[in-house]
């Protein structure tokens, strides 16, 4: 069964030709995705927004240049943080993809830093959970009055930001990570459980 949407294109609204390359110089930033089976590398355009808000208001994300691969694969350019040329992106649609993000377990955003509207100021909790083949302990955001629980995982969003998180893969191969962020798709969440209140 694929996830895959191989659907190319432009987004609606955007001219052909040289002029509408000069006119949409897509800003890119690196993205790193994982299923249970595949770990997909690419770049994406946020336009300036919280990637966790990009995939709680869509059920598709657009890719630029995946490539999928083993879970444990090498590194890609995406990856090793190699910025594309934005003129490329403009000027090749094909190389654009759409990704149903349902099967999708985890997402690790690009490193950058929220403008100061973007940050959300809220109650930090760590939580250890299990996520398909991944255990992942991090800090969790949490708004006032709301807690760790089954909750959370019914009434709250798709997608779940910890931040200092630690990935252990518990399949095969197994593997470990020590990321700033990771985005967690709650619909394959199977276990939570809290750890220490910080703040």
């Amino acid at each position: 069964m694929t996830f895959w949407n191989w659907r190319r294109g432009t987004s609606a609204g955007v001219a052909s030709g040289s002029a509408a390359a000069i006119a949409y110089m897509p800003e890119l930033a690196p993205i790193e995705l994982y299923t249970a089976e595949t770990r997909i590398v690419g770049w994406i355009e946020a336009n300036g927004l919280r990637v966790t808000d990009l995939l709680n208001a869509h059920d598709e994300l657009r890719l630029w240049r995946p490539s999928p691969g083993p879970l444990d694969g090498a590194l890609t350019e995406a990856a090793n943080g190699v910025e594309p040329d934005p003129a490329d992106a403009a000027r090749g649609p094909g190389e654009w993809q759409t990704l149903a993000t349902d099967q999708v377990i985890l997402a690790m955003p690009p490193e950058w830093r929220a403008s100061r509207q973007l940050r959300l100021h809220r109650r930090l909790r760590r939580a250890a959970l299990t996520a398909g083949p991944f255990n992942v302990t991090g800090n969790m955001h949490l708004h006032p009055g709301v807690d760790i629980g089954p909750y959370l995982l019914a009434r709250g969003p798709r997608w779940m930001p910890m931040t200092e998180a630690y990935l252990l893969h518990t399949g095969e191969p197994p593997f470990e990570h020590v990321v700033s962020v990771v985005i967690v798709n709650t619909a394959h969440i199977t276990q939570m459980m809290p750890l220490v209140t910080l703040a």
